[in-house]
């Protein structure tokens, strides 16, 4: 996807989509590598990097604040061991307990459908923040931004999670129609609005493949990749979140015309060469007065 208001920018700004474990960060790493490589000054970018990051008092308390708050959201009504859960306020306590961590580990009662549904509220907002305040005065410094990970795919997963709860509680608060009328205007500015990428790809596969490579990398399933929030932990939970998650994520990218790498149940480095080739044609179509020289050599499996 090139988006027409590049021109009116130095900087480029390039995102990647897709499941869980598919093969996002890989690529993305490579992409950096490659694109170093060839002069350009790249960021890469991530909510999660920023919240540790030498940025000032504003952005980065907006940011840390509304990340603690999508967790606290995702598992508000739940409960572990007859207690409600509850998550830190102050952001020292919050990684000095790991918090991220032990949430990986609850064995809680689904949430309620309120909580991941303002979840995806919570999480839109951090990423209008994180764009507008880090990845935009980049662009305008003429650097290179690559995102590993789009975050509509963490808004759409939140919005998953309150449709699985909603279906499956009789007493909702909410009917599905309305969740989904609620989602509509959110996912529009992600594909068309000022959050959209000038070069956007959809790193595809099938979510079995997703599983066993997680699983090799990580022993586990995080603690926002499967439905554990709706009642159904572990690879289960996660076929059924990333196989949902899979089919809005192609219907996003036909209608926003961002470009599709498919992944094989082949060697790291051919997935890789394959989806750097794919990436780096569209950033010259791009920029075609940047001097691009992939080696094809640099590939480093992580």
């Amino acid at each position: 996807m090139f988006h027409p208001r590049t021109a009116e920018r130095r900087g480029l700004h390039i995102s990647f989509l897709g499941m869980d474990g598919i093969g996002k960060s890989t690529l993305s790493e490579q992409l950096v590598a490659e694109l170093r490589g060839s002069g350009l000054t790249v960021t890469p970018v991530t909510w999660r990097s920023c919240l540790d990051a030498d940025l000032p008092a504003w952005p980065q308390q907006a940011l840390r604040t509304l990340w603690m708050d999508t967790f606290r959201l995702l598992f508000g009504g739940a409960v572990h061991r007859d207690e409600h859960v509850i998550l830190p306020e102050r952001y020292e306590d919050w990684t000095a307990q790991r918090s991220e961590d032990q949430l990986g580990r609850l064995r809680a009662t689904a949430s309620s459908p309120s909580g991941p549904l303002a979840a995806a509220l919570v999480e839109f907002a951090g990423n209008v923040v994180l764009h507008a305040e880090v990845i935009r005065p980049a662009l305008e410094r003429g650097e290179v931004v690559v995102q590993e990970t789009f975050p509509y795919k963490h808004v759409l997963k939140e919005y998953l999670l309150a449709s699985e709860l909603t279906a499956a509680n009789a007493n909702s608060p909410y009917s599905s129609d309305e969740v989904d009328f609620l989602f509509a205007p959110v996912e529009a500015f992600f594909g068309g609005g000022a959050l959209s990428p000038d070069v956007g790809i959809l790193v595809d596969g099938p979510a079995e493949l997703a599983l066993r490579w997680r699983i090799g990398q990580s022993g586990a399933v995080g603690v926002l990749e499967d439905l554990r929030t709706a009642g159904r932990p572990g690879d289960e939970g996660f076929i059924a979140l990333q196989s949902a998650s899979a089919r809005r994520f192609h219907a996003f990218a036909q209608k926003y015309g961002w470009i599709v790498h498919t992944v094989r149940d082949a060697p790291v480095e051919e997935n890789v060469q394959r989806g750097l080739d794919l990436v780096l044609a569209e950033i010259v179509r791009a920029r075609p007065s940047w001097s691009l020289t992939p080696s094809g050599t640099n590939f480093r499996a992580s």
